[in-house]
């Protein structure tokens, strides 16, 4: 009899727990290097004869799905899923997992990596002295600034530790927390305009969906303290990117550091905003720690493992497919 078959395109210590687990439950593991700019067709060509898809950040959609005529599970290698067809995965009996808080630890630590880097001149320092100068604008201390969180999830609980940490005063804005347990955690529950008129520093922690693309669009934007920076380790599609390059060239916002764009690679305006003299940006790489992607893949598997052998795995996100299934 055959070994179920699983492919993945995410970066795995072979030496590692996630191999050993797959192998231990009798799965044969493909693997392709996780190189940038995967075409949509080469994932439809590689999911005939499929059971499973340990996924990085392919786009899952009903053309993608096509050829999957034995998939059952997706297994997304990090929290979001905002690339993946929940309903026609749903409709095919696919399960689709995620990781979360796998990442959080790592993105967090990003978040203020990139945010000191804006308010320190820590990159601008880096380009002037190999330039030959020896100079940078004053920066400021942390614990003399606000820091708002616009979504409080797993990531955000550990940038509000983060952020307690430097001594700051920290705002959240989550309706989906409950203010006690925020104040609990040392932050004030916040209304957004609250927030935004207060905050130094703006930090974006929350899924990317239909409701709150372009949520940082203009008016938003004109709503935060000139002078203030923007944080965005989660989404790309959060941010109206040309309302965001307006703001940062009038002065209006002192600068924006960015893990994610609309198109990454970046291109077009991505390109434009990420050239900017006052854009510290990163390859969407909040999630590149070898903690973090080893804790990722592990988790990954074990959804794998639990929906092969017909258990629902802990981190389903597409519940309403279990009706469908029949569970």
């Amino acid at each position: 009899m055959a070994k179920p078959r699983v492919f993945t395109s995410c970066e795995i210590d072979f030496a590692h727990a996630t191999l050993q687990l797959l192998e231990r439950s009798g799965y044969e593991l493909i693997y392709r290097d996780p190189l940038p700019g995967w075409p949509d067709a080469q994932t439809r060509a590689n999911l005939p004869g499929m059971q499973a898809l340990l996924a990085g950040s392919e786009r899952l959609a009903a053309d993608t799905l096509d050829l999957a005529d034995s998939l059952r599970i997706i297994a997304r290698n990090g929290v979001g899923y905002d690339k993946v067809d929940l309903e026609e995965c749903t409709r095919r009996g696919i399960m689709v997992t995620n990781t979360p808080g796998a990442m959080a630890d790592a993105v967090a630590d990003l978040a203020f990596a990139l945010l000191l880097a804006l308010v320190r001149q820590i990159s601008v320092g880096d380009r002037f002295i190999k330039a030959g100068g020896y100079e940078v604008a004053m920066g400021e201390d942390l614990s003399a600034m606000t820091l708002g969180l616009v979504g409080c999830g797993r990531i955000g609980a550990e940038v509000v530790r983060r952020a307690l940490g430097f001594k700051m005063r920290v705002l959240v804005c989550d309706p989906w927390v409950d203010p006690a347990r925020l104040k609990e955690m040392g932050a004030t529950p916040s209304g957004l305009d609250e927030l935004l008129a207060q905050a130094d520093a703006v930090t974006l922690h929350t899924p990317l969906t239909h409701e709150n693309r372009d949520l940082v669009n203009a008016r938003f934007l004109g709503a935060m303290k000139r002078g203030s920076y923007l944080i965005n380790t989660a989404r790309g599609g959060l941010v109206d990117e040309p309302a965001l390059i307006a703001a940062l060239r009038s002065g209006h916002l002192a600068g924006a550091g960015l893990d994610c764009q609309v198109s990454e690679p970046p291109k077009g305006v991505s390109l434009e905003l990420v050239q900017l003299e006052n854009v510290v940006a990163t390859p969407h790489s909040g999630s590149k720690t070898l903690a973090a992607r080893k804790r990722m893949a592990l988790m990954a598997a074990q959804s794998i493992v639990d929906c092969l052998e017909g258990r629902v795995p802990e981190h389903l996100v597409n519940k309403e497919v279990l009706k469908r299934l029949g569970k």
